[in-house]
């Protein structure tokens, strides 16, 4: 038994050598430092301190100020995202309209700085289209997706008026069409659809099977209704445009295929999100195994992740090869990035709060803020900073993990750091994709967030206090007489 447990950790170790030996090999030409990811790739640089700033601004500046974990917003590098995607979709699709997926980082600083750039709101609940419009979005300008909208939520959405509403399935046509008597209104209709490529499970309703086409029937139906949209979303973290352009081209083919059979005319395309980015990695299952054996995972690859003019080219090319009179009668084009847009421009810093040495392993950072509020490090890959020691060398490695009492609190293995002590701080970039959504009050209040602008510094959501957590309870002092 001991022999053939040997036997496989060898064989895993040989694997592992060749993928690191290939990755490096394809690594060669990227910069030596910071395992190929240097601070510029998010529109950051280095202080002569050897300090990473933000703009204008020292993190470290930043973390004195405001406290640790700290959400830390470049509205700069979010203004460029949006103008980079917007722009380069638009040389080749001139209706193109950009919605922010709200789910994706819902933080209404952000929101509003990006619904002042252009965007309408792509919201996926009814708390989401209430914060679209308590932020002062206009309803002409909110598209409402999502599986679980509810009655409510489809009741709001009907009576303020709002641009597009995506069924999930012929389930919600009731409640639309309630809703539609009940304030006389006759909204614009899409349908979430399900194509070979992409995400299947709960989500819309199969092309392939006919489901689409009996739930436009139903659409069709109903006089209060005008069914006249059809709604995509492949996933998440996509980087492979032929993926798009499978889907886009059977979405194509079936609003094609409505306007012949049943004379519904489609004019509005949402073809959702999903855009990677080239700084956050998917890792695999070796990637998993690489720190048992005392290897590092493999970090993001800039080029595996296409620019937006690439994607925006080949979906442009398609819509004239198979839309008729697209020059003359463009259709409106919806697309609603979220990480594309947020991720790089946000940094989430934490404290280092301890360092554990052990005779049995490398040795242990723990840091102020772990699984609570860096979910989505358990499934991807990201760049992490030595925020205040980034010009000394990487000389030592470390198991990161957070504050929490849980075994899967853990924020990285192996990670090539300087030598690092209590006090240090550490900045997890990309943090602006799914970071705030998935934050939990596990034994600890959620951090504050500021917005840097130049020189300047906005906080746009202030710490949570001790206090807010228990804020909806109803508190039973111990030793109060509860009979």
């Amino acid at each position: 038994m001991k022999l053939l447990e040997f036997t496989k950790t060898a064989v895993k170790r040989t694997v592992i050598r060749r993928l690191l030996q290939q990755d490096q090999h394809r690594r060669n030409g990227l910069p030596e430092t910071f395992q190929g990811l240097p601070p510029d790739l998010w529109g950051s640089h280095i202080s002569e301190e050897g300090h990473l700033c933000v703009q204008d601004i020292s993190t470290i500046t930043l973390a004195q100020d405001y406290g640790t974990p700290l959400h830390v917003v470049d509205k700069s590098r979010l203004k460029k995202n949006y103008d980079t995607f917007v722009g380069a979709f638009r040389e080749h699709l001139p209706a193109v309209e950009l919605a922010t997926s709200y789910k994706t980082n819902p933080l209404p600083g952000v929101l509003t700085a990006l619904h002042r750039m252009g965007t309408f709101a792509e919201v996926i609940s009814h708390f989401e289209l209430w914060l679209a419009l308590k932020l002062g979005v206009p309803p002409e300008r909110i598209i409402v997706n999502g599986p679980g909208k509810g009655k409510d939520c489809i009741d709001l959405a009907v009576s303020q008026g709002v641009r597009l509403i995506n069924i999930d399935g012929r389930e919600e046509i009731p409640w639309l069409v309630d809703a539609a008597q009940k304030h006389g209104r006759k909204p614009d209709v899409g349908l979430r659809l399900v194509t070979s490529v992409g995400w299947q499970g709960q989500f819309g309703t199969n092309i392939a099977t006919n489901e689409s086409l009996e739930t436009f029937k139903k659409l069709k139906q109903n006089t209060h209704l005008n069914p006249c949209a059809l709604h995509l979303h492949l996933g998440t973290g996509i980087k492979d445009p032929d993926i798009y352009l499978t889907a886009i081209t059977e979405v194509l083919e079936f609003g094609l295929k409505l306007d012949k059979e049943l004379n519904i005319r489609i004019n509005t395309y949402d073809f959702g999100g999903g855009f990677g980015v080239p700084t956050v990695r998917t890792p695999d299952e070796w990637d998993l195994r690489m720190p048992d054996l005392g290897y590092a995972p493999r970090m993001p690859h800039p080029d595996d992740c296409p620019k937006p003019d690439e994607y925006a080219r080949k979906i442009g090319e398609k819509f004239r090869q198979i839309y008729p009179d697209f020059e003359k009668h463009p259709p409106h084009i919806f697309f609603e990035p979220g990480r594309a847009i947020t991720s790089s421009a946000q940094t989430l810093l934490l404290r280092v709060i301890t360092v554990k040495q052990t005779r049995q392993s490398i040795p242990k950072l723990i840091l102020d803020g772990g699984k609570n509020i860096t979910m989505p490090l358990g499934y991807e890959t990201h760049q992490i900073f030595p925020a205040n020691k980034m010009k000394e060398p990487y000389t030592s490695r470390f198991d990161i993990y957070g504050p929490l009492c849980h075994p899967g609190d853990i924020v990285a293995r192996c990670k090539p750091f300087p030598a690092l002590q209590a006090g240090d701080l550490v900045a997890v970039m990309d943090a602006g994709a799914y970071f705030i959504p998935n934050q939990t009050n596990f034994s600890l209040p959620r951090p504050a967030a500021v917005m840097v602008d130049g020189n300047m510094v906005e906080e746009i959501r202030r710490r949570e206090s001790f206090s807010d957590i228990v804020q909806l309870d109803t508190l039973m002092p111990f030793g109060v007489n509860c009979a």
